[in-house]
């Protein structure tokens, strides 16, 4: 009896998994077909006009589908960038940290300050950077060098020094802390340029993230969430008035990099970020609610689904 049922839950989670991978290429089949409408912009006019390493940032928190029917709104006013013919495309950050999580502690603290370091593969072109990003009173500042690719998410003397350099200049000379490799996150990225040069998009799905201090740690996949990130240089953007109208909420306390740590369960606070993480369970949660009722397959029901491993499911907070 305990084998029948043991082999029926593999059955509905193969069949699951299944299905979320069909979804999931379904969507992006979508987003790039509504990409084709968007006139191209090329790297060189992006860095040229609209780099935009000091600016003000505004994020979002929206399912797969929300963010569908957003998208083809913003056709009129924005350009996307096209490199070799492709539009959408693959990154893998590396986030570097002190042992006791110093950088994660600003954020959940409250600090005016706060900083951020990575190192940045752009994995459709082999190009890497070294990032040292300073968030000051909702003004965010970025420095950056570029280096091989090779030497993406290693702290090498030149990244060191670096590092060195900013922190101290930020800081009115005060000694840089140890920093070393902390987390790992891989997605997929549209960029979005304002016909008018007044901001930029960006647009994140697919993630994954893993802990990069545990040798065993299991990589966890935010299903069904996608972030989208305003950088400009004023709080009033075309943007942010076409995706309050489709009724989505800026997101309050949304550090990237301090919900990977939460999710990577390496934070021993995060009340800070309690509203966002309660949002990203309810995108996550959609996943399951909506689009499993909506196949053919009918074995998978919603009771079904509720009586599985949440491990599996990767529903944990």
């Amino acid at each position: 009896m305990i084998k029948l049922i043991y082999k029926e839950k593999n059955k509905i989670l193969f069949l699951l998994l299944f299905y979320l991978y069909k979804y999931k290429n379904k969507m992006i089949a979508s987003f790039e077909n509504t990409l084709k409408g968007f006139d191209p912009l090329t790297l060189t006019e992006l860095n040229a006009s609209a780099s935009f390493l000091k600016r003000i940032d505004t994020k979002f928190l929206l399912t797969q589908d929300e963010f569908d029917l957003i998208l083809g709104d913003l056709l009129k006013d924005f350009r996307v960038l096209e490199i070799a013919w492709k539009r959408i495309f693959s990154y893998d950050n590396v986030y570097m940290d002190t042992p006791d999580y110093f950088f994660y502690n600003q954020h959940q603290n409250r600090e005016k300050s706060r900083t951020k370091i990575r190192t940045r593969l752009y994995k459709d072109s082999d190009l890497a950077f070294f990032e040292y990003k300073q968030k000051e009173n909702w003004i965010t500042r970025k420095y950056r060098y570029e280096f091989p690719f090779e030497e993406h998410g290693v702290m090498t003397k030149g990244k060191t020094r670096f590092f060195e350099w900013v922190w101290q200049s930020v800081y009115d000379g005060q000694k840089a802390p140890e920093i070393t490799p902390a987390i790992k996150t891989q997605y997929k990225r549209i960029t979005l340029v304002s016909k008018v040069w007044e901001e930029r998009l960006t647009i994140d799905f697919d993630i994954k993230t893993i802990n990069l201090r545990e040798k065993w740690e299991r990589e966890v996949d935010l299903k069904n969430l996608v972030i989208i990130e305003s950088k400009s240089l004023s709080k009033n953007c075309n943007s942010l008035n076409i995706i309050k109208k489709h009724w989505i909420k800026q997101a309050k306390s949304c550090s990237k990099y301090s919900l990977w740590v939460i999710y990577s369960w390496l934070a021993r606070k995060f009340d800070t970020f309690a509203e966002t993480m309660m949002k990203i369970k309810e995108i996550r949660l959609d996943t399951l609610k909506n689009r499993f009722r909506k196949t053919s397959l009918k074995v998978i029901t919603y009771e079904n689904i509720k009586h599985l491993n949440e491990e599996h499911l990767v529903l944990k907070k």
